[in-house]
């Protein structure tokens, strides 16, 4: 009775009811209703249940109350429901549709048939026994197995998903990203051209920095005008990316990097300023402390040929900058990469040179035939009761993180590479980086308000402890299996502590592993708290936060059309006047959170990240172009590696746009007629690839190909 009390009296506050006695009361009327009509001891079903429950409510005139009970019962039925037409056993016990689909399609392994033959707890025990398989002794990779499964059950940390789709298989290509070398020279070109399909056929996306090759229009063996330039080239690496996808029909993407001197930085700033031009690339200028000076005091700038050293033109710093950031504002390209900051981390840049490149997202900086390594910390699975309250269970993350980080190390030594110098190259560094998820949805379950002083207190100690730990295990495996390699050319040769990883976190973009753990992206806030969700058939399900919706249960709130509400206003819920002050504040949305507040987030996590981050700074529609420049300086002043941004519709590819009424907290730009789905693309299927899509936190995203709102 007591069960069916508790469900009573969950419908009832949802409708505005304040006696729970009355819930008992009515309980005990449904026990006493089935007691009569199934006099035998035979099983009960759920569902006779429920309907004896809104039978006694409707004949107590509880009307509210039995809808909202027949819409709760509707709800874990179509769940039930959805997940069942999967056909995948969730042996884990917890994971929603959303994670269950995406493991489906993605990362349980299947037959020559394409039928799934994993269900998602063998997968992390698959995972974790090929990954402690390196360890030298049967004991420890006895040890080690039990523990990486462990920490994955637990759902407190997972691999990237390069790790989730190939561990195991006869080519373990693990890495989820790569950077290659651009020389000036035809035939070093077309090698690295094959080399990097070939990584994307056995699934890693690539960064280039394209800063060698001779301007357009140069001269070519003495013959002047024949030089086809880097924005050519790049066009050529970008088209490879759709044709060799990895497993589940992802495609990979790039990174191509043009430093700020080149002679064609002009035109690369405006290269995707057509839809469709270099679709699968993204670009990012590599910006140095001298020129952002020059951009300050508004002083000249050479643009120097790379090909013979020689000053090609002298212009104002200013005239570039005004034209990234007016391109950035218009198109969401170009992001900036502040070169002289990345290897002020780098430990090799004495004997190696400076870092010019990245992996496609930008978080990872790393040399010719390196890769990246990433995992993700849950961060919602380290809250625990306090004597005030939620807070974070800061032992618990540390030895979560140590955990990690001997797993990402193992990732190396399990993986496969496709390239000869990568075989050489990523054993020399090993260079890995954990990240983490779910931080808006940490900071509401403590009651900080995102892009408050508090949060970036918190912040700046999620990341210290993190690195701390992550650092600490790496010292640790030094002396147990030997330091990386080239830490006798690097700045710590002659310490005492010995790392076995050049470098130990990051903070990638998260989306696919976000939606397996079913949490917030990464460090951003949430993009919206209301959206349609694409299901099987082509059935669009609306959805509100969860967690706000259990917090305005929790306290007895009940809003009418509360869906419809919030996803009128942009998913927003500033202006519902029955929500109270405090819920409002800790539910802002990406477009309602500052773009200092954005950009202070990503530099509290950077002083202690020595890798880099991948975060978008969102602005609203009818930003101006001079506060995406001054967004451009801040980060720089702040001390981040590098810099994204995104005005909401600057792009008319996007997928979605929420209904808005004008009245929002930014007041975004009102949405002259209501546009469906099917109505903004011509039906539920991706625009690049035709398979279905399916929507999270308001970003509609692509399961098979990626195509994602966030992404662009």
């Amino acid at each position: 009775s007591q069960k069916i009390a508790n469900s009573i009296w969950t419908a009832a506050k949802n409708v505005g009811g304040k006696d729970q006695r009355l819930a008992q009361d009515i309980a005990d009327e449904v026990i006493g209703y089935l007691a009569d009509i199934y006099p035998t001891d035979e099983p009960i079903s759920t569902a006779d249940i429920g309907s004896a429950v809104e039978r006694v409510l409707v004949n107590r005139g509880h009307y509210k109350t039995v809808k909202e009970f027949i819409i709760s019962r509707e709800r874990k039925r179509e769940e039930y429901t959805r997940k069942a037409k999967l056909g995948v056993n969730d042996d884990i016990g917890h994971l929603d549709y959303n994670s269950l689909f995406i493991l489906k399609e993605r990362y349980l392994h299947k037959n020559e048939k394409g039928e799934t033959i994993e269900t998602p707890s063998q997968m992390l025990q698959r995972v974790a026994n090929f990954v402690a398989s390196v360890e030298k002794n049967a004991a420890l990779r006895k040890r080690w197995a039990k523990e990486f499964f462990d920490l994955m059950n637990n759902w407190e940390f997972l691999p990237g998903t390069r790790v989730l789709a190939n561990a195991g298989k006869e080519h373990p290509q693990m890495a989820n990203c790569f950077v290659f070398a651009i020389e000036d020279s035809i035939d070093e070109i077309f090698r690295t051209l094959y080399e990097s399909s070939v990584t994307k056929k056995y699934g890693g996306g690539c960064g280039y920095n394209f800063s060698k090759v001779r301007p357009k229009g140069d001269s070519v063996g003495g013959e002047p005008g024949l030089a086809a330039g880097p924005i050519e080239l790049m066009k050529m690496f970008d088209l490879p990316t759709s044709i060799f996808r990895q497993q589940g029909r992802y495609e990979s993407g790039n990174m191509a990097v043009l430093n700020v001197e080149h002679p064609d930085i002009l035109d690369f700033i405006n290269a995707k300023e057509k839809d469709g031009i270099l679709s699968k690339t993204n670009i990012s200028i590599g910006i140095t402390d001298n020129f952002m000076e020059a951009v300050k005091k508004d002083r000249n700038w050479e643009l120097i040929n790379p090909r013979n050293k020689q000053v090609t033109n002298t212009i104002k710093a200013r005239a570039i900058w005004e034209l990234a950031v007016t391109y950035a504002h218009r198109t969401g390209d170009p992001g900036l990469i502040f070169i002289d900051r990345i290897n002020r981390d780098n430990p090799l840049k004495k004997k190696f040179g400076p870092i010019n490149a990245t992996n496609p997202c930008g978080e990872i900086p790393q040399y010719p035939y390196e890769s990246c390594n990433l995992g993700y910390l849950n961060l919602t699975t380290f809250v625990k009761k306090g004597k005030k309250g939620s807070e974070v269970d800061y032992d618990r993350l540390s030895a979560a993180s140590k955990k990690a980080t001997r797993f990402m190390d193992n990732v190396i030594d399990a993986s496969w590479f496709p390239v000869e110098g990568q075989r050489k190259t990523i054993p020399s560094f090993r260079r890995i980086g954990i990240g983490v998820v779910g931080l808006a949805d940490l900071l509401t379950d403590l009651g900080i308000a995102y892009g408050s002083k508090e949060s970036f207190e918190l912040s700046e100690k999620l990341a210290k402890t993190i690195s701390e730990a992550c650092h600490e295990a790496s010292y640790e495996l030094g002396a147990e299996k030997g330091p990386f390699p080239y830490i006798e050319f690097s700045d710590w040769k002659n310490h005492k502590k010995k790392m076995r990883n050049i470098t130990t976190n990051t903070l990638p973009p998260s989306s696919g592993n976000a939606v397996i753990f079913g949490v917030s992206y990464s460090i951003e806030p949430y993009f919206a708290l209301a959206y349609y969700q694409n299901v099987l058939g082509g059935v669009r399900i609306k959805n509100v936060n969860k967690k706000l919706e259990r917090m305005l249960k929790n306290r007895g709130i009940h809003v009418d059309n509360l869906f419809e509400r919030i996803f009128e206003d942009h998913g927003s819920i500033q202006n519902i006047e029955e929500i109270p002050a405090d819920i409002k504040k800790l539910f802002l949305t990406a477009h309602e959170i500052a773009w200092r507040d954005h950009i202070k987030m990503q530099s509290s996590w950077q002083k202690y990240i020595d890798n880099a981050i991948t975060k978008t700074i969102n602005f609203p529609a009818e930003t101006d172009i001079d506060t995406v420049g001054q967004a451009y300086m801040l980060a720089w002043e702040l001390g981040c590696k590098g810099i994204t941004i995104y005005r909401d519709r600057s792009k008319s590819s996007q997928v979605i746009e929420f209904g808005n009424n004008g009245s929002s907290a930014l007041k975004t730009t009102a949405i002259k007629k209501k546009k469906s789905m099917r109505e903004l693309i011509g039906g539920d299927e991706c625009p690049e690839c035709g398979a279905d899509l399916i929507e999270s936190e308001g970003c509609v995203k692509c399961i098979s190909c990626n195509f994602s709102l966030c992404v662009l």
